[in-house]
């Protein structure tokens, strides 16, 4: 990504999602991020989603059906209780390109380094057990 790199999030669950999805937009512009509203164009869309619904998994998987449509040369990175209970149906979604967990989700910026639009979806996640 050349030139100033733009991102948008998008916050499914609870409060703790929220303040995280807060404190990943800060590190997102520290690296010389710009933010924008998520239903505007963007380099990089974020999904910080929740597990805790059914419902909740849907909307995910709709998220990014739309983005795809919006515009389909952007970046979709998954992240949350749903990317981390389960990774590999989130990276089969048509469109998502990284799917973080918990132990992940705040190194967003260095794993899209190595990104591109385009190659199969990247999973950085691990077992519940081994996040501290």
């Amino acid at each position: 990504m050349e030139g100033k790199k733009t991102v948008a999030f998008h916050t499914l669950g609870c409060k703790l999602n929220y303040s995280e999805t807060s404190a990943i937009s800060k590190l997102m512009e520290v690296e010389g991020f710009e933010k924008r509203k998520f239903d505007e164009v963007a380099d990089v869309y974020v999904i910080n989603t929740c597990s805790v619904t059914e419902n909740a998994d849907k909307e995910c998987r709709h998220l990014v059906r739309r983005i795809q449509r919006q515009s389909p040369s952007s970046l979709v990175v998954i992240t949350g209780c749903y990317a981390q209970l389960k990774p590999t149906e989130i990276a089969s979604i048509p469109g998502v390109d990284l799917v973080l967990g918990a132990a992940e989700k705040f190194n967003i910026a260095t794993h899209l380094k190595e990104l591109s639009k385009g190659d199969s979806a990247k999973i950085c996640s691990c077992d519940i057990e081994q996040v501290t």
